[in-house]
């Protein structure tokens, strides 16, 4: 399995998963000419794109779907909850969408995928993971906190994209108004470094081996600091952090390496 994120901030957000013969999306928060210049680059023929998975409604993770879907045809698969918003947003759009319910199961394009509930101020906002039988990776960002189902559904993976989005401090004291610090920090907003870590500290003891820190702000936080305060966090527990786990910050704006896991 091959993992790519193509974009990962609030300005938008994609990440290609590839597996034997299949490649999907999960959110495509970008224009489709970024994402399909990005697809190519990785070395995936966009028209054989199996799937795009969405994670909630907000913009910076659909808004490249109508146009996406219009030339590819490609299934787009959301919870509920997040299909309601998408079609209120795209009235117009033919979008082949592909309900389930948070928690449910799924195959798409021969990968196995099973969703989770995250803690976020959209209706049904999920996170994913895939497996192809042998490895499994996890996506998670847009998480106001640290929930039990949340570490349930990431216990065991290989790899994963966690959020890293904001220092506490950054936050607290920034140019922000009020209103957005308190959304921002509230348990459906968004994940701290510090809580990052905990997290990172989780996915390790289970056997994680690559961690990609994902969906930082460009106001609230910088790379070195979230690698600083993620990578602190596992050498309290005493992980040799480049030996025992590969830890990567994912460009906001960019694509990242092509991770093998």
């Amino acid at each position: 399995m091959k993992i790519c994120t193509i974009a990962s901030s609030s300005s938008g957000n994609c990440t290609l998963v590839t597996a034997g013969g299949t490649s999907l999306l999960i959110d495509a928060g970008i224009s489709m000419r970024r994402t399909v210049a990005a697809l190519k680059y990785a070395g995936v023929d966009p028209g054989k794109l199996a799937a795009v998975l969405v994670t909630h409604e907000h913009s910076d993770h659909i808004s490249g779907i109508p146009m996406l879907t219009k030339h590819l045809r490609v299934p787009v698969y959301m919870s509920h909850g997040t299909a309601e918003g998408v079609r209120k947003a795209y009235p117009r759009s033919d979008i082949d969408i592909r309900e389930f319910s948070a928690g449910d199961g799924f195959e798409a394009g021969g990968l196995q995928v099973r969703s989770f509930a995250t803690p976020h101020d959209t209706p049904e906002s999920v996170g994913f993971r895939l497996t192809d039988g042998t490895v499994s990776f996890v996506l998670a960002t847009d998480t106001g906190y640290l929930s039990e189902t949340l570490l349930a559904a990431a216990q065991g993976a290989d790899a994963a994209v966690i959020e890293a989005n904001h220092d506490l401090n950054m936050l607290r004291y920034g140019m922000y108004p009020a209103y957005l610090k308190r959304r921002i920090m509230a348990d459906t907003g968004h994940m701290s470094n510090k809580i990052c870590g905990i997290f990172a500290q989780e996915l390790v003891k289970s056997g994680a081996k690559r961690i990609i820190l994902g969906h930082l702000s460009k106001e609230n936080n910088t790379p070195q600091l979230a690698y600083s305060a993620v990578s602190q966090a596992l050498e309290d527990i005493g992980t040799d952090v480049g030996n025992d786990v590969m830890l990567t910050v994912a460009p906001r704006c960019e694509m990242s390496g092509i991770y093998t896991i």
